[in-house]
């Protein structure tokens, strides 16, 4: 982990802690990343869905030949 100094909108830090129901920056700032994190996930998982990777798994029979 590395230490550094940002300037940081406070009133915008002031909701991302409502929202995130954090105390302190630190805690609000890796809530904040894990968020993003989570939410590039999620959108790469939709695009695997839109892409039909998933199609198999709606096929009928389909839970059968994948799980016995």
């Amino acid at each position: 982990m590395i230490k550094t100094s940002v300037d940081i909108n406070m009133d915008r830090l002031g909701q991302a802690k409502q929202i995130f129901c954090t105390e302190t920056i630190r805690d609000t700032i890796d809530a904040a990343i894990r968020q993003v994190i989570r939410r590039a996930a999620g959108q790469d998982l939709v695009s695997l869905a839109e892409s039909g990777a998933f199609d198999a798994l709606l096929e009928p029979g389909a839970e059968e030949r994948l799980w016995g």
